[in-house]
């Protein structure tokens, strides 16, 4: 049996998969069929960015602070920025 969310959306506390996410200048981010994801932040500091969370409808997007780190939201898409040296990588 699998844990959820309140929104009944499914929850695990380890990563089996793991990418890079390619640089966010040209395009948004997702996984194909919108795969729920976690970000983990490889940078120095902090950086803001525009995500949908996986309750969200598709092109409803929320500006988040992500720490260094693996941050807890559930991800589907990550909007494009011109922040230049992410290093971000996607894991679920």
């Amino acid at each position: 049996m699998y844990e959820t969310t309140r929104s009944g959306d499914v929850v695990s506390g380890q990563i089996g998969v793991l990418g890079a996410v390619p640089s966010l200048s040209s395009a948004n981010f997702k996984i194909d069929g919108d795969i729920p994801f976690n970000v983990k932040n490889d940078g120095e500091s902090a950086v803001f960015l525009d995500v949908r969370l996986v309750s969200m409808e598709p092109g409803q997007f929320v500006n988040t602070r992500f720490d260094c780190g693996w941050n807890p939201e559930i991800v589907v898409e990550i909007k494009t920025t011109n922040q230049n040296n992410l290093n971000l990588k996607w894991g679920y």
